[in-house]
């Protein structure tokens, strides 16, 4: 990774069209992954991929017999 490809919070912000201060809450409540070098945020190419990408798709279980039968799958 060169320091060409990271963007920087002011960056990020702009492509998502918010405010920058937004971008800062975000990292520091940890939703958003970054690089921390000082008191500045960095953003890789695939840390800004994980912002603007949605999560993949859980399948939650409906009801406690669910529950149950993936816990016991899981042991």
């Amino acid at each position: 990774m060169e320091a060409d490809d990271t963007m920087t919070a002011a960056e990020v912000a702009e492509k998502l069209k918010v405010n920058v201060e937004t971008v800062y809450r975000m990292c520091k409540a940890g939703k958003w992954q970054a690089t921390k070098i000082g008191r500045l945020y960095r953003f890789t190419p695939d840390q800004y991929k994980s912002i603007t990408e949605p999560p993949a798709a859980q399948q939650k279980p409906r009801n406690q017999r669910q529950n149950i039968e993936k816990l016991l799958r899981s042991a």
